[in-house]
């Protein structure tokens, strides 16, 4: 059952979502869902070819495939009533997939620019409206691969700082070291900090470090992170970070609500704290308001 909240005016944004209609809900089954239990916004952010059961022998054509696809999804939530940011790249994780398929790191770094610069074609015409996610591994892998992905995501944000899109990063998460690294690595290629710049789920503890130099982030939305990242500032966004296949304890875009409200319970002022999350915070990062 869709969650009813005891605010009647309750809008929630996602700030970071997968959908995959070829082998889980429908974009349109997604926003409806969704909009039941009081949402708005939300990011919806590309997977990867092997999601789709896509034949990755002719990688580049594999993404091509995956970017229609979810450019057609985008376009699906948007007509069912949400306010959408439409997000495509090229995933950490994907560079260690493809080595081990027996690509050469250069090969994967030649391949992922060359996704990056198209994805770039698509936000410069409209079609999509941000970059992601893409990042550094959060495990351990081998240093070449963390290289790789290193140059994507320096490329990706070079590309969205000239075209003043988002971009979304997927990094370790050790806390706000993370944050103060990246921003010094960024910074050394004259990329400014940005509210479009996105900290994708993120630890509670990174938050005040991304807000005060000038980043947006998003945590996982479950009550006890939620509850502890507000001891960090309440200008963060939440997600679900859905991966567009119902699968156990993954979170949804409709929990998030509920959740929201149990981690603000306790807060002085929970309607201000929940317009900051939900709307001004997504107001900074991409410019939109709710209808």
């Amino acid at each position: 059952m869709p969650y009813k909240s005891e605010r009647a005016c309750l809008m929630i944004a996602d700030g970071h979502a997968h959908v995959n209609p070829l082998r889980g809900l429908s974009a349109r089954e997604l926003a409806e869902r969704f909009l039941r239990s009081g949402g708005w916004f939300i990011a919806l952010v590309s997977v990867s070819p092997w999601d789709y059961g896509l034949d990755i022998t002719n990688a580049e054509a594999a993404y091509r495939d995956v970017l229609r696809y979810h450019e057609s999804a985008c376009r699906e939530a948007r007509e069912a009533g949400l306010k959408v940011a439409c997000v495509a790249g090229f995933h950490p994780a994907d560079v260690d997939k493809l080595v081990d398929s027996g690509l050469r790191s250069s090969e994967v770094l030649d391949l992922g620019l060359r996704v990056i610069d198209y994805i770039t074609s698509l936000c410069r015409s409209g079609r999509l409206d941000g970059i992601g996610e893409v990042g550094r591994q959060h495990y351990r892998t081998a240093a070449d691969r963390v290289l790789v992905s290193e140059l994507i995501l320096e490329e990706a944000a070079l590309k969205a700082q000239e075209l003043g899109c988002a971009v979304h990063l997927h990094l370790e998460d050790v806390g706000p070291e993370t944050v103060s690294l990246t921003h010094r690595a960024l910074s050394r290629l004259g990329i400014k900090p940005s509210p479009s710049i996105v900290f994708h789920h993120a630890k509670p503890s990174m938050v005040r470090e991304a807000l005060s130099l000038g980043y947006s982030i998003t945590v996982p939305g479950r009550t006890a992170v939620i509850a502890e990242a507000i001891k960090y500032g309440d200008s963060f966004m939440v997600e679900s970070d859905f991966p567009g296949v119902e699968i156990p304890r993954a979170l949804r875009p409709w929990d998030l609500a509920a959740a929201e409200e149990e981690a603000l319970r306790g807060a002085p002022d929970p309607e201000r704290a929940l317009r900051r999350i939900n709307v001004e915070a997504v107001a900074r990062a991409y410019g939109v308001e709710p209808p």
